[in-house]
């Protein structure tokens, strides 16, 4: 097993594997927070960025050359590929979100003053959202966790890094290869970019739309896939997901001009992720539903709107209790689900019949916090009585997924 240690940045020396440092993405101007110190200067910016702790793998890996390549060579692919322990996993992609949210909503802001030729520059979401599939190759079920982060003063932003997020986890479960995890996380996180030209104050209403507003808010696919085709340089899909993700099977849809046998497979993929976080998400005009009932609604409505195979691969990836959903087990005792087990099953075990999930223990049987979290594993036939009595939205709940994410040790 990889050793890791914190040490001071003035204890840094040539050759070191940097794996995080003690700043978030928020405060530094660095493209990853993971590298090779390949010289004096590379510990002077540091330095110099207010760095002043960082992590280090203990043990590089033996077949290293020390003799290191200048800094204006290409940068082995090594470091990267290291694997990290799981809280620090949680840490970095925890990071990475926040980064996400507020480049995203740096871009809004700066789209809305930019004149109609300027070019949109996605070189930091891209380098970001690199990191980001890295890192969750090693834990998917991350990506699931992180997508709980929420407000709903940046509802939008936040959705579209929750969808990204969620992406990557349903291209990791179609075992993608890394070039289409990334285009399937930038079509995810871009779905959304029309919405720019929406009023702030139709954006945010909390009351019922009038005709006219809706016809406002309807547009935005169209806008959307105009301002990516036009004024970016991502490829084509990712403009293409953002002007259908809104189609239907049913014809009640948006835009209308579309239908639904043109749209592209990766676009009926992303309107049941868009749908899915959706729900699951608290707005400012009402409360979201638990991850297992938001599933629940999906496969409904892959009767008639959403398409019926991928809402089954979604539903065969999270499993009737997906991860992040608050559970009341039958006995009494409250938690979080942390993995789903189902989705490797065993030869012998069908994952639509039967189910292997963990779960974080927060509340005893009598209803009190406990003082240390427990994982308990839940094997269950559908043939068996339930082990879940009741789920919860985690808002109505209270979960404090910084606790919980704070002993990751246990459950990643």
């Amino acid at each position: 097993m990889k050793r890791y240690r914190t040490i001071p940045v003035n204890r840094l020396q040539i050759g070191d594997h940097v794996i995080g440092i003690d700043k978030s993405w928020l405060e530094t101007p660095f493209l990853t927070h993971r590298f090779r110190i390949r010289s004096k200067e590379d510990i002077e910016r540091l330095r110099a960025s207010g760095v002043s702790m960082v992590t280090i793998e203990a043990d590089p890996p033996e077949q290293d050359n020390p003799a290191l390549p200048p800094p204006d060579s290409e940068e082995p692919l090594l470091l990267k590929e290291v694997s990290l322990p799981s809280y620090k996993v949680a840490e970095m992609l925890t990071s990475l979100h926040k980064y996400l949210v507020y480049k995203y909503k740096t871009l809004f802001e700066e789209l809305r003053q930019m004149p109609e030729s300027g070019k949109i520059d996605t070189t930091p979401f891209v380098n970001a959202l690199e990191e980001v599939e890295k890192l969750g190759r090693q834990y998917p079920d991350a990506y699931l966790f992180l997508a709980h982060l929420q407000s709903t003063d940046d509802e939008t932003f936040i959705h579209s890094v929750n969808t990204m997020f969620l992406s990557l986890y349903l291209a990791h479960f179609q075992e993608s290869t890394r070039e289409d995890a990334i285009l399937w996380g930038l079509s995810g996180l871009f779905h959304d970019l029309g919405k720019v030209h929406i009023p702030l104050e139709i954006l945010h209403k909390t009351s019922p739309l009038t005709p006219e507003e809706w016809t406002v808010i309807q547009d935005h696919p169209v806008m959307g896939q105009k301002l990516l085709s036009e004024r970016s340089n991502l490829p084509s899909l990712v403009a293409r997901v953002a002007g259908e993700h809104h189609v239907r099977r049913n014809g009640k849809s948006y835009p209308d001009n579309v239908l639904y046998a043109a749209t592209d497979s990766v676009t009926r993929a992303i309107m049941i992720l868009d749908t899915f976080d959706a729900m699951t998400s608290d707005r400012s005009y009402r409360r979201g539903v638990s991850p297992s009932k938001a599933l629940r609604k999906i496969l409904e409505a892959s009767r008639e709107s959403l398409d019926p195979e991928w809402s089954t691969n979604f539903f065969l990836s999270m499993g009737i209790y997906p991860v992040g959903t608050v559970v009341e087990l039958s006995d009494g005792e409250v938690g979080v689900v942390t993995k789903y087990h189902s989705r490797t099953p065993a030869p012998e075990t069908n994952p639509r019949t039967n189910q292997s999930f963990s779960v974080l223990i927060l509340k005893s049987r009598q209803g009190l916090s406990v003082i240390k979290p427990f994982i308990r594993h839940i094997e269950w036939s559908l043939n068996s009585p339930p082990p879940v009595q009741k789920t919860w939205n985690h808002s109505d709940f209270n979960i404090d997924w910084d606790f919980v994410r704070s002993h990751a040790s246990i459950w990643m």
